[in-house]
C-alpha cells in the first residue's frame, strides 16, 4: 500500500467544483431559470467530502500517526462555528419575527442541527420537496448533518480496515459503496422520504469519494484529462438543468451528478478547463461556498415570510437582491468566523474551541428547553401578535389517527373511531387528505348530537379515489397512497354499517376532479349516501404570519383581513362544476354538497380573519375555531341524508 495515498493539497479544480455545486444549489432554491436539478449540488458536495477526508485518512494511517482527536477538532473547526452563527441569527431574526409555533418548530430545528442530526429531525415531516419544507429555515442543515454522521463513522471504519485488510482495502470500500448504493435505490422507490435524509442511502455518494482517493495513483493519465474534465463539465451542467425534483432522490439518476463529480477529480487541473477553473470568481465563490451554501436558504425563508409583494410572491428583482445579500453574508462570515476559527494557531486554541462548542450545546440545549415549556415563547409577541399566531395550533379529537405521507400513524388500530357507538358497527366514515382532516372536530360534534358514530380514513396529501385509480400524485408518494385508498375500498365493501361517507380534499388543483366525482358517483351507486365538502377560498399566502407581519408592521391590532371574492376564480369554478355534476344524485339526495366558500365570504371578499381571530392557519387549512362554525351545517347535512332527501337540488349553506 506504500503511496497509495498523499495528503489532499489545496485543489483549484476541487474548488471550482464546489463553487458550480453551490451556484446550482442556490439557483434551485431561488427558482432561477435551467436550474430544476440544482438540488444535486448537495450530491457534489458529498463526494468533495468523501474525496478530501478519505485521502486525508489514509494519508495520516499511511505515515503511522492518525489522530481520532485531531480530526475530530479539525471538522468542528471546519463546520461547528459558521453553523452555529447561522443558527443564532435564525433565532434572533425568529425571536422578533415569527410566530410561536413556527419559533417552536425552529428551535428544535436549531438543536437538532448543532448536534448534526437535522436529518433525522426532518425524517417523518414533510419531504424535502414538498411545499410545506419551504417555510423551514433550517432545512438545508440536514446535509451537513448527514456529513458530520459520515465523519463520525468513517475514521473508525478506515482505522479498521487498515488494521485487518490492508491490502484489501479498496475491495472492502468497493464493496459498502455497492451495499449503500443498492440500499438507496431500493429505500428510493420504498420510502423515499426517508430515504433522501439518510446516512446509510447516501454513504455510498462519500464512498464514490473515498475510492477515488483510494484508487489516484492507479488511474491518473495525463492524455484523457482534458477530454474527461470537459465532459464532467458537461454531464454536471446537463444534471443541473435536466434532472427534476420528480425523480426518486436517491436513485439511478443519481449517478449521473456523482459520476460527473468524480470525473471532475479525477481528471484534476486539466489544461482545457484550467483557465476556468483557476479564474478569480470561480475561486474566491469556492472559497465562500460553506457560508454561501448556510445563509443562502435562511434568508429566503424569512423573506418570503416578511416581505409582502403586491403578486403575493417575491418579485425576480427581490430574489437577486436576496442572493446578493446571502452573498454579503458568506463573505463576512468566511473573513470574520470561519478564517479565525480554522488557524490552529491563535486565539481559538484546540481547549478554547472544545470549551466555545461546549458552551453553544449547553446554551442550545437551555434555550430549547425554554421555547419548548413555553410552547414558542408568546409571551414576545403583542397581544394582538398572539392572537393570530393562535391559530396555528390546531387539534383534533384523534390527531393520533391521522396518518402521514408514508401512511403511518401513532394509533394502533386501522381505522379510529369518533362519535357515539363503538367502532364495531360504525354508521360514517370521515375520508380524504388534510383537508378533511380538518373538519373532524365539527363532524365528531355532529355526530355526537345525533347519536352517531363513524371511522376516520385520512391521510396526508392523499386524496380519495376508486380502488386502483391513479391518485396522480408525485411518485415519491403516490404508491403508499394507492395503497391506502384501495384499504378504505375494501373497509367500504367490508362493513355495510357505513351508510354515510363524508368525503373532504385540497381542490386547488383541478387534475382530480374528475376522480372525485366519479368516486361520488361509484358511492351513490352502490347506496351509500355521501356529503361532499367543497373547496375552501384560496387565501394565498400563510394568513397568522402574513396578518401578524402586517400587524407588526403597523404597530397595532388589525382586526380582519380580507381578499376579493374576485380573486376566488378557481375556487368557484370548481364549486360550480360540482354542483352541475352531481346535480342528479343531490336531487335524489344521495347527496350534499357543503359549500364552504358560501361561510366564509360574502358578494365581495372572503374573509381569512375577523374579530381577531384568524380562520385559517396556514395557506389553505382551517384554524380550530373556524373548522368549529361548520358544526351546525354538517349536522344539517348528516340529518338530510339519514332522510335520504333534500329540501332542494342547490348546495346547503
Amino acid at each position: 500500500m506504500k503511496d497509495l495515498v498523499q495528503a489532499a493539497d489545496f485543489r483549484p479544480d476541487i474548488n471550482a467544483l464546489r463553487a458550480f455545486a453551490v451556484l446550482a444549489v442556490v439557483a434551485y432554491h431561488y427558482g432561477m431559470p435551467g436550474a430544476q436539478g440544482g438540488f444535486a449540488g448537495v450530491d457534489v458536495f458529498f463526494v468533495i467530502s468523501g474525496f478530501l477526508i478519505g485521502s486525508h485518512i489514509l494519508a495520516a494511517h499511511q505515515r503511522g500517526h492518525f489522530s481520532f482527536a485531531g480530526f475530530f477538532r479539525a471538522r468542528l473547526r471546519r463546520i461547528f462555528p459558521a453553523l452555529a452563527v447561522m443558527c443564532a441569527a435564525c433565532l434572533l431574526w425568529g425571536w422578533w419575527f415569527v410566530l410561536p409555533y413556527d419559533y417552536l418548530k425552529s428551535t428544535r430545528h436549531v438543536m437538532a442541527a448543532l448536534f448534526f442530526l437535522s436529518n433525522l429531525a426532518f425524517t417523518g415531516e414533510q419531504g424535502y420537496f414538498d411545499l410545506a419544507a419551504h417555510a423551514k429555515p433550517l432545512l438545508h442543515t440536514w446535509s451537513l448533518s448527514v456529513e458530520g454522521q459520515f465523519y463520525a463513522v468513517l475514521p473508525v471504519l478506515m482505522a479498521l480496515v487498515w488494521r485487518w485488510a490492508r491490502q484489501h482495502l479498496r475491495l472492502v470500500l468497493g464493496l459498502l459503496w455497492l451495499a449503500s448504493l443498492l440500499w438507496a435505490l431500493w429505500a428510493g422507490q420504498t420510502h423515499p422520504a426517508d430515504a433522501f435524509y439518510g446516512l446509510l442511502t447516501r454513504a455510498w455518494e462519500f464512498l464514490s469519494g473515498c475510492l477515488l482517493g483510494a484508487w489516484r495513483p492507479v488511474w491518473k493519465h495525463p492524455r484523457w484529462c482534458s477530454p474527461a474534465s470537459a465532459l464532467a463539465l458537461l454531464l454536471l451542467l446537463g444534471s443541473f438543468a435536466g434532472l427534476s425534483p420528480a425523480m426518486n432522490w436517491p436513485g439511478p439518476w443519481t449517478l449521473l451528478p456523482v459520476g460527473a463529480a468524480v470525473l471532475w477529480m479525477a481528471a484534476g487541473d486539466a489544461p482545457v478547463t484550467a483557465r476556468i477553473w483557476r479564474s478569480w470568481p470561480l475561486q474566491r465563490l469556492g472559497d465562500v461556498s460553506y457560508s454561501f451554501y448556510l445563509w443562502h436558504w435562511p434568508v429566503l425563508v424569512f423573506a418570503r415570510q416578511y416581505v409582502q409583494s403586491p403578486s403575493g410572491d417575491l418579485t425576480r428583482g427581490m430574489l437577486l437582491e436576496l442572493v446578493a445579500l446571502s452573498l454579503v453574508l458568506a463573505v463576512l462570515s468566511w473573513r470574520w468566523v470561519e478564517q479565525p476559527t480554522r488557524l490552529r494557531t491563535g486565539w481559538w486554541t484546540a481547549r478554547r474551541l472544545l470549551g466555545g462548542v461546549l458552551t453553544v450545546w449547553l446554551l442550545v440545549l437551555l434555550f430549547g428547553v425554554l421555547v419548548i415549556k413555553t410552547r414558542g415563547v408568546p409571551q414576545r409577541l403583542p397581544d394582538y401578535v398572539q392572537r393570530a399566531s393562535a391559530a396555528v395550533f390546531f387539534n383534533t379529537p384523534r390527531d393520533e389517527c391521522f396518518r402521514r405521507g408514508d401512511s403511518t400513524k401513532d394509533a394502533p388500530e386501522p381505522f379510529c373511531h369518533f362519535g357515539a357507538g363503538s367502532s364495531a358497527h360504525p354508521q360514517l366514515l370521515l375520508w380524504g387528505d388534510s383537508h378533511a382532516n380538518q373538519y373532524l372536530s365539527a363532524l365528531t360534534d355532529a355526530a355526537l348530537a345525533l347519536g352517531q358514530g363513524g371511522l376516520i380514513a385520512t391521510q396526508s396529501g392523499c386524496r380519495a379515489t376508486l380502488p386502483g385509480q391513479v391518485t396522480g400524485l408525485p411518485e415519491s408518494i403516490a404508491q403508499t397512497c394507492a395503497g391506502f385508498n384501495d384499504e378504505v375500498n375494501t373497509l367500504l365493501v367490508q362493513t355495510p354499517s357505513i351508510h354515510t361517507v363524508v368525503l373532504g380534499r385540497l381542490w386547488s388543483s383541478d387534475a382530480s376532479f374528475n376522480r372525485t366525482v366519479a368516486l361520488v358517483q361509484q358511492l351513490a351507486r352502490h347506496g351509500k349516501r355521501v356529503l361532499l365538502i367543497g373547496p375552501l377560498p384560496e387565501p394565498g399566502m400563510d394568513v397568522p404570519q402574513n396578518w401578524s407581519v402586517q400587524q407588526l408592521k403597523a404597530g397595532h391590532a388589525i382586526d380582519k383581513l380580507t381578499i376579493p371574492l374576485s380573486s376566488q376564480a378557481n375556487a368557484l369554478a370548481i364549486r360550480t362544476r360540482l354542483r352541475v355534476e352531481l346535480a342528479d344524485q343531490v336531487c335524489r339526495g344521495q347527496v350534499v354538497l357543503l359549500d364552504p366558500i358560501g361561510s366564509l365570504c360574502d358578494d365581495k371578499v372572503c374573509r381569512l380573519a375577523q374579530g381577531g381571530e384568524a380562520n385559517f392557519r396556514d395557506v389553505s387549512h382551517l384554524s380550530q375555531q373556524a373548522s368549529l362554525q361548520f358544526t351546525q351545517p354538517i349536522q344539517v347535512a348528516l340529518s338530510a341524508l339519514n332522510s335520504a332527501r333534500v329540501a332542494t337540488c342547490s348546495t346547503l349553506p
